[in-house]
C-alpha cells in the first residue's frame, strides 16, 4: 500500500485500540500483582521480585523471537494478523490463573506459580503485542504522521491503563466491613482478573478484526538466508545490533526500563505508605497524568513537524530523570510538605502531571523513532523486519525491567519493610529507605541511559534521503518485474 502519507483517524482508531490490551496487562502486572502476592499472600518481596524477573527475562527472549516469526511467516492472513489472533484464548486463561492460585501452596508453591503463570500470561499477550507494533511502522513511512500512529496508539495503552486501575481502586478494592483497605482482600483478585482478560481480550479482536481488510496492501515476508528459530533470530538480533542509532536506543532503554520496573514494582508501596495516599486520592493520579499525556501528545506532532525526534526523546528522558527523584529528595531534606499537609495532594498532582507530559514526550518519539530505523534497516539489508526491531526493543526493555522488578523485591527485603502493615504505622526509618532507593538512587541509573542515548544519529533529513532512495530502488524492481 502507498502509506508515505496520512492515514484516515478510523484506521488510526482501530489500529490504536489494540493496545488497551497491553496497558490492561501493565498496569495489572506493575501496580497489583507484586503487591498482591506480598502484602497480600505474604510471599517475601525476593521471591516475588525474583519471580516477576524470571517472566520478564522469559519474556524478553520470546518477544524478538515472535518478532523474527511475524516478519517471516508466511500465510493468506499475512505476516501480523495469525499472530494476533492467536494470542487471545491463553491471554485470558492464564491471566486469571495467575491472580486466582489455590490455596495452601506455601511460599515456594505461590513463588512457582507466579513464575509459571507471569511466564504463560507474557508469553500469550507477546504473539499479540509485537505483530501489532510492527504493523503499526507498516502503516505509513511519513516521518510525522508515524508519530501520530504512535500517538494513537499510546492514548489507547493509556486508556487501558487507567481502566485497571480506576476499576480496580474504586470497585474491585474498595473498602468493606472486613477491609478498610480493599486491596489486602484476597477474594476481590479473582473476579477483578477475570474482568481485565474480558477487556484485553475484546481489545485484541477489534484492533485484529478492524485491520484485517488491510492485509493484502501490507508488505509480505521476504528471502533471507539466515536459517530457521532461534539462530534466525539470534542472527537477526545481531545485524540490528550492528546499527549505530538502533544500539544507542536498545541501550539507553536498558537503563531507562530498570528505573521504570523499579517504580513500577514500589508505586503502590509508595503511594499506600510513603505518602499516605487514600484510595480516591490514588484514584485521581488518572486525571492528571491523563491531562499531562494529552498535552504532551498535542505538542509533540507539531514539534516532530519542525525538530527532530531525537531532541524530544532526549527532553522528555531527561525531564523524567529529574521529576523521578524531586519528590523523595526534597522530602528527606526538609522541603516537601508532610503528608498531614493540604499542599502535599495537589504538589503531587502536579508532578504526576509533569511526569506524564514528558513521558508522553519520550515514549511516543521512541517508538516512532523505531520504525524510522526499520526503513534505515531495509535499505541496507533489503528486507522489511519490523518485528526484529520492535522485538529487540522490547528485549530491552523487559529483560531491564525484570532486573528492576528483582531489584525492588530485594530492596524491601534489604529494608525489611512490613508485611500486611497499614499507613501510618511503618516506621520512619523504613520510608527513608524506600523513598532514597525509588527516587534520587533510580534517577541516577536513568540518566545513564538519556546520556548513552545521545549517539542515536538518524535525522529528519537522513530519513527523507532514505525513503526517496528506497521509492527509487522499488520503482527499478517494479520495471524489472514487468
Amino acid at each position: 500500500m502507498d502509506s508515505s502519507f496520512t492515514l484516515s483517524w478510523r484506521i488510526k482508531l482501530i489500529y490504536g485500540v489494540g493496545r488497551a490490551a497491553e496497558g490492561i496487562k501493565t498496569r495489572a502486572f506493575e501496580f497489583f500483582l507484586f503487591f498482591y502476592y506480598v502484602q497480600v499472600l505474604g510471599l517475601p518481596g525476593s521471591l516475588a521480585g525474583l519471580a516477576v524477573g524470571i517472566a520478564l527475562i522469559a519474556d524478553a527472549v520470546t518477544d524478538p523471537l515472535v518478532g523474527s516469526i511475524s516478519d517471516n511467516l508466511r500465510s493468506r492472513f499475512g505476516r501480523r494478523h495469525p499472530l494476533m489472533y492467536a494470542s487471545v484464548p491463553p491471554l485470558g486463561i492464564t491471566f486469571f490463573l495467575l491472580f486466582a492460585p489455590p490455596g495452601g501452596l506455601g511460599q515456594m508453591g505461590l513463588f512457582i506459580w507466579l513464575t509459571v503463570f507471569s511466564v504463560l500470561a507474557r508469553t500469550a499477550i507477546t504473539f499479540f503485542h509485537v505483530p501489532h507494533l510492527s504493523l503499526g511502522a507498516e502503516l505509513s513511512s511519513h516521518y510525522t504522521e508515524r508519530s501520530s500512529i504512535v500517538a494513537t496508539r499510546t492514548v489507547f495503552g493509556a486508556i487501558g491503563s487507567v481502566i485497571c486501575l480506576l476499576a480496580g481502586m474504586n470497585y474491585y478494592f474498595g473498602p468493606s466491613a472486613a477491609f478498610a483497605n480493599g486491596q489486602l482482600d484476597p477474594s476481590r483478585y479473582p473476579p477483578f482478573a477475570i474482568a481485565m482478560a474480558l477487556l484485553m481480550s475484546a481489545a485484541i479482536m477489534v484492533s485484529a478484526i478492524g485491520t484485517h481488510g488491510l492485509i493484502p496492501s501490507l508488505p509480505r515476508a521476504t528471502d533471507n538466508n539466515l536459517g530457521t528459530g532461534l539462530i534466525r533470530m539470534l542472527r537477526e538480533m545481531k545485524q540490528a545490533l550492528a546499527n549505530t542509532s538502533f544500539r544507542a536506543l536498545f541501550v539507553g532503554l536498558l537503563f531507562f526500563y530498570i528505573v521504570v520496573g523499579t517504580h513500577a514494582t514500589l508505586g503502590l508501596h509508595m503511594s499506600t505508605y510513603y505518602w499516605e495516599l487514600t484510595q480516591a486520592q490514588i484514584s485521581s493520579y488518572v486525571l492528571a497524568g491523563g491531562a499531562g499525556f494529552v498535552a504532551g501528545l498535542m505538542l509533540l506532532r507539531r514539534a516532530h513537524e519542525r525538530i527532530d525526534k531525537k531532541l524530544t526523546f532526549v527532553i522528555g528522558a531527561g525531564m523524567l530523570v529529574i521529576l523521578a527523584a524531586i519528590g523523595p529528595s526534597l522530602r528527606e531534606i526538609g522541603y516537601f510538605p508532610g503528608n498531614d499537609h493540604p499542599a502535599l495532594f495537589p504538589l503531587l498532582l502536579f508532578l504526576v502531571l509533569l511526569v506524564a507530559f514528558f513521558a508522553a514526550l519520550s515514549g511516543v518519539s521512541g517508538g516512532s523513532m523505531m520504525a524510522d530505523i526499520a526503513d534505515e534497516h531495509e535499505l541496507t539489508s533489503g528486507r522489511r523486519q519490523e518485528g526484529i526491531f520492535f522485538g529487540a526493543a522490547s528485549f530491552a526493555g523487559k529483560s531491564a525491567s525484570a532486573f528492576g522488578h528483582i531489584l525492588a523485591g530485594v530492596a524491601i527485603d534489604l529494608i525489611a519493610f512490613p508485611v500486611r502493615a497499614e499507613p501510618g504505622t511503618i516506621p520512619s526509618d523504613k520510608l527513608t529507605e524506600l523513598g532514597l532507593f525509588n527516587g534520587p538512587m533510580m534517577a541516577l541509573v536513568m540518566a545513564v541511559g538519556v546520556i548513552y542515548f545521545t549517539r542515536y544519529n538518524l535525522t529528519r533529513h537522513r530519513h527523507a534521503e532514505i525513503l526517496q532512495t528506497l521509492r527509487e530502488r522499488n520503482a527499478v524492481a517494479d520495471v524489472n518485474q514487468t
